[in-house]
């Protein structure tokens, strides 16, 4: 009896357990990207969302910023794309839409649009 208990209680708590999941976004360093992650990315995004990550991706190479300095977000349910931040400084940039977007204060400004 009380194992059948604990099968409900699990049974009921199962679905909030996926959502909580679900819900999670996935925030890496650059340099922990690897080939699957990355293909999950693409698959996951617009095309022109992933062309505004490999343009800010570009930038961030052209100013020597190491990849260990540059972290992604992505399947977040807050963002309708891919987030990309620097440690230790304010650039905060998103790839919406098709846009690419700086972020200060709860605001953006558009940068780009692929």
């Amino acid at each position: 009896m009380m194992k059948l208990r604990l099968i409900r209680i699990f049974m009921l708590a199962l679905p909030a357990m996926l959502v909580s999941v679900a819900a999670r976004a996935d925030t890496l360093q650059l340099s922990k990207v690897d080939r699957k992650i990355e293909s999950h990315i693409q698959r996951g995004n617009t095309r022109q969302n992933v062309q505004c990550l490999a343009y800010i991706l570009k930038d961030f190479q052209e100013r020597k910023i190491r990849k260990s300095k540059i972290y992604v977000t992505f399947d977040d349910p807050n963002i309708d794309g891919i987030g990309v931040g620097l440690v230790e400084t304010d650039e905060n940039y998103t790839c919406e839409a098709g846009e690419l977007r700086a972020w200060e204060a709860n605001e953006y400004q558009l940068v780009k649009t692929f």
